[in-house]
């Protein structure tokens, strides 16, 4: 009995050993997963550019500036709100949007998953920032890069193609010239009716001529946000804020000139990154960047050296 009992306390011993040892491989393939994440989120010639300070108005590129602010936190969130304005009468200068995937459609589905760092290196891309809600064929937890998605809310055309008009999506489109334009989502909104957009992205309207939108009820939570914006001057306004409510960052934008704008994609989703060679700053992921996700936004700005300027 004494032997039994010997051997069923060694049994138990080794089970357990054999069970903690399967817990510490299992955690430790979790870490290493996190580190090639983390690359793949970062890549191998971008870095997190942006430090705990405020960064004054720099011109990045030719007609294209960057800023980041820092607001005072209230109950409508606060923090670092990134921007980018682009004058869109820049020679040279070109707009991205997320074209239909040939692999993707084969299976029934427009697009795949790509991380900001991958796609702003693939598309050669000066500015990105993430696009439209999206959904995919994997769990919201679990998602990768290469996944089966689709446009969820927000319509999308890419060179001329229209992916997507979904129901209820405000629209800010572009022609063949770069001029933009607003079109508030209505019942009748057909894709015919996109015929002149070269580029358009899809979401919904916070600030409209100058002032701010109600987006029931929802307009004073904070979160991270992504936003594109334009003015009369026909600039793009691309900006992130990391803990900001619709609203605030609406009068924000408001105040940087911006009179039109919609919300894209946010929280987890939000990102921008900065391609190519900026003056001022480091490429690389100014913010967010750990999802992928379907649709992105983005300029690939003319060649040449910009004049850096501060405010």
């Amino acid at each position: 009995m004494h032997s039994a009992q010997r051997g069923g306390r060694k049994h138990q011993s080794f089970a357990m050993i054999r069970s903690r040892w399967i817990a510490g491989l299992a955690l430790s393939m979790c870490l290493a997963a996190i580190a090639v994440g983390a690359a793949s989120i970062i890549g191998p010639r971008a870095a997190w550019i942006i430090g705990p300070q405020p960064v004054g108005r720099i011109q990045i590129f030719p007609g294209v500036s960057f800023r980041t602010d820092i607001l005072p936190v209230t109950e409508e969130g606060g923090g670092r709100v990134h921007v980018v304005v682009t004058d869109l009468r820049a020679p040279g200068l070109q707009l991205y949007v997320t074209p239909l995937d040939p692999a993707a459609l084969a299976k029934g589905f427009r697009y795949r998953l790509r991380r900001i760092s991958e796609v702003t290196r693939t598309e050669q891309l000066s500015v990105v920032v993430n696009g439209a809600m999206f959904d995919s064929q994997s769990p919201f937890w679990f998602r990768l890069p290469g996944d089966l998605a689709n446009s969820a809310f927000g319509t999308l055309v890419a060179d001329h193609v229209v992916a997507d008009v979904q129901h209820a999506s405000d629209v800010l489109w572009f022609d063949d010239q770069l001029q933009s334009h607003l079109r508030p989502w209505d019942a009748s909104l057909r894709p015919r009716d996109l015929a002149a957009a070269k580029w358009a992205i899809g979401g919904q309207i916070i600030l409209q001529d100058g002032q701010v939108a109600s987006i029931d009820g929802l307009d004073r939570r904070p979160n991270s946000r992504t936003v594109a914006a334009i003015d009369r001057q026909n600039h793009l306004f691309l900006a992130v804020a990391e803990n900001l409510s619709p609203r605030r960052f609406s009068e924000r934008l408001a105040e940087l000139g911006a009179t039109d704008g919609i919300l894209l994609d946010g929280g987890s989703s939000s990102a921008m990154a900065i391609g190519g060679k900026p003056q001022g700053v480091t490429a690389g992921v100014v913010y967010g960047g750990w999802r992928p996700v379907a649709s992105y936004f983005g300029i690939r700005a003319p060649a040449g050296a910009p004049r850096a300027v501060a405010k």
